[in-house]
């Protein structure tokens, strides 16, 4: 069997593995110029590594796990507490309000309505219950008002104390370390426009030409899926156009002065910032920022550069001594073979995974779109994609 997967993301490298590691011939197809899709890791300030994409490895990630073992990856605790955030600017709030609010949530079970709709069921304290959509919507990239309720208690809204770690070098080095497990070079720059598909196979157009195939996996954003020509036509849950769409951004600045670990939340701003440890131990020399939902982007102007959110910033953590000139912005909206950071679970237009993960004849599909609602939006969830699909199309072509 000859299988072209579309996308060198790592749900679309994930399922390129499993399917080579059973013996299938596999061709893997990439629009831009690097593996990795939203996972990117980049030197900065030529001081320490960042990531412009994912960042967190979440307790509970036994397919990254495994990975880092398989390819003998160092995973380091990067020291500050994802799920512990100091939240400023709505009033005091202690963790032990912010938990026993989510504790109430999971008590109460399913809710109608959207995120801020579940939260003000509670009759919670307005800085409570602000600093708990703003954490959703954050981490959700989406605003509260028409996000499902049920985001507010997944895993990445968790509040506690919890270990995260990163890749030593990058997160990126997952990809690239499957990448070159593969027996053929992934074809870098190589956007698909075309899938013909049919009982005969599939045949996948590039600027290039045809690729012949028995089957392929559709590896490739959700927002960028619907700029593909499948013929025949996609059935109706497969149609991306419908989905709402999640929004974020991240700003680095370099620290003049080492600063401690540590977690802060702006609640108005609806952007958090950490401070962390290099694998060494010692106090990473930048500060990390990311703020979530379209609206919170465009009152930070991040269009308009780093200036404004810099402002907010300092204006938040003015214990830190920050380098202005430093600023870096990465954002995901205006990268072409991505255009938004990830499938946003609405209230209003609700995320059918199993709908948009289902095989259609030859054809199956990947994505952190189509992992399951506790993995959604993660690394760990594209994984997890990758393999399901791999193990589908091997049970569907014998």
């Amino acid at each position: 069997m000859q299988v072209v997967v579309l996308g060198a993301g790592l749900a679309g490298l994930s399922a390129a593995d499993a399917l080579e590691r059973a013996g299938v011939a596999v061709r893997v197809l990439e629009a831009a110029d690097r593996v990795g899709g939203r996972v990117w890791s980049v030197p900065f300030a030529d001081v320490a590594t960042i990531e412009r994409g994912a960042e967190f490895v979440l307790p509970g990630a036994t397919e990254l796990g495994g990975l880092a073992e398989r390819f003998g990856l160092e995973l380091a605790p990067k020291g500050m507490t994802y799920g512990d955030r100091e939240p400023r600017g709505a009033g005091p709030v202690t963790t032990a309000e912010l938990l026993e609010a989510v504790d109430r949530l999971r008590a109460a079970g399913p809710q109608a309505g959207s995120a801020t709709d579940a939260l003000r069921s509670l009759d919670l304290r307005p800085a409570v219950a602000e600093a708990l959509l703003a954490r959703a919507e954050i981490s959700c990239t989406y605003r509260g008002d028409d996000l499902d309720p049920a985001e507010l208690t997944a895993a990445t809204s968790h509040i506690g104390d919890f270990a995260t770690h990163t890749v030593v070098g990058g997160n990126q080095r997952f990809a690239v370390a499957l990448a070159a497990a593969l027996r053929e070079p992934v074809a870098l720059g190589t956007p698909a426009t075309g899938v013909r598909w049919g009982d005969d196979g599939v045949t996948v157009r590039t600027a290039g030409g045809g690729l012949d195939a028995d089957a392929a996996v559709v590896a490739v954003p959700a927002r960028v899926q619907a700029d593909i020509d499948f013929d025949p036509p996609l059935p109706a849950g497969k149609d991306t156009n419908r989905l709402r769409y999640g929004h974020a951004a991240k700003l680095f600045v370099r620290l003049l002065e080492p600063a401690p670990p540590s977690a802060t939340l702006s609640v108005p701003g609806r952007f958090w910032c950490y401070t962390q440890l290099l694998p060494d131990g010692t106090p990473h020399p930048v500060v990390g920022v990311l703020s979530g939902s379209w609206e919170a982007l465009q009152a930070l102007e991040v269009d308009r550069g780093p200036a404004r959110w810099v402002g907010a910033l300092a204006g938040l953590r003015p214990d830190l001594r920050l380098d202005p000139s430093s600023a870096l912005l990465a954002t995901w909206h205006d990268v072409p073979y991505v255009r938004a950071l990830q499938v946003a679970r609405s209230a209003t237009v609700p995320v059918d995974e199993a709908a948009l993960s289902r095989p259609v004849g030859p054809l199956a599909f990947a994505g952190e779109h189509t992992a399951d609602a506790a993995w959604h939006g993660t690394m760990e969830g594209a994984v997890r994609s990758g393999r399901r699909a791999a193990r589908e199309l091997l049970a569907l072509r014998g």
